[in-house]
């Protein structure tokens, strides 16, 4: 797997190793050489970014404040315009979504009007973004430039604390994310929670080969965290969009009914993501961290690093 440690590297190597490898597919993507839709590019080049800001924060106690911030926001900004046409696509699955799941109860009910809209917007938002800003030709030249300073900011201790106290530290940012969303469910919060288990998931990801039962579950765990929160986001977009431009989302009724749909639909999900929350994050970051220090060190003494 290209996304995960290898034993008989170094530390240093590997890690430069992961996110070349990161850079390279989304470079590749936005060259058009997988001959994927455009959709398709959007999600897999998006998809590397944040992986590499997954490793980013793995690492960010090695590398310094200073090198962390800029690169991260280097990547963030560089994903942002992919991110405005992946936001405006998503939105008429979620409709599609929405619809199907509660299609025992709007019998007879049709949403036409605002899927249409909802389509016009992704094609205008696309045209924008993709065709007249060519927003993969800059994303492609932001990631070349990064790939070349890889070297510069990934010089890696060979030691478990130089990505231990990282995962220690995204486990402590996820959990305190899930208590303030608990506390109080604002949007803003909840899409926090959802940003830090995405994080955690790659993290526990690229770890898999020290423990490989108990970290494949984690990162499946996490994921279905991040989905959840992932949907209940999407649903909490659409229902401003719906609220914001209400003379482009068909009549009255309909929109009272979707905007029901969506309180019922969040919900649903919230409640199911802070139950597994609740699971996921009985122990201290500590505790969780712990037993994978005895285990990196069987795993690394198997293969002596070149």
């Amino acid at each position: 797997m290209t996304f995960e440690l290898q034993a008989e590297k170094p530390l240093r190597k590997d890690i430069r190793r992961i996110v070349r490898k990161q850079l390279d597919n989304a470079l590749e993507q936005l060259a058009g050489e997988h001959e994927g839709s455009r959709d398709e590019v959007v999600h897999e080049t998006r998809l590397c970014l944040k992986k590499v800001r997954a490793v980013l924060r793995l690492v960010r106690p090695v590398i310094g404040a200073k090198t962390y911030r800029a690169e991260n926001t280097c990547f963030r900004d560089a994903a942002r315009p992919l991110t405005e046409v992946r936001d405006a696509r998503i939105l008429i699955e979620t409709l599609d979504n929405l619809i199907k799941h509660f299609q025992d109860h709007i019998a007879g009910r049709a949403f036409g009007a605002v899927r249409s809209a909802l389509e016009d917007n992704f094609r205008a938002v696309s045209q924008r973004v993709l065709e007249e800003d060519q927003a993969f030709t800059g994303v492609a030249e932001v990631v070349r430039q990064a790939r070349e300073r890889v070297k510069s900011w990934a010089e890696v201790p060979h030691r478990w604390s130089a990505i231990g106290q990282g995962l220690e530290d995204c486990y402590r940012r996820t959990c305190a994310a899930l208590h303030e969303a608990a506390d109080d469910p604002t949007m803003e919060r909840l899409h926090e929670w959802r940003k830090q288990a995405k994080y955690l998931r790659y993290q526990l990801e690229i770890l898999r080969p020290l423990w490989p039962e108990r970290l494949e579950e984690l990162a499946r765990e996490a994921d279905q965290m991040g989905t959840l929160l992932g949907d209940d986001h999407d649903l909490a977009v659409l229902r401003q969009r719906l609220l914001e431009a209400e003379d482009r989302f068909g009549d009255q009724g309909s929109r009272v009914v979707l905007l029901a749909l969506i309180d019922r639909r969040r919900s649903e999900l919230e409640r199911e993501a802070l139950l597994l929350g609740g699971r996921f994050f009985e122990d201290r970051p500590r505790k969780f961290t712990g037993p994978l220090k005895g285990y990196w060190k069987t795993w690394r003494a198997q293969t002596a690093p070149a």
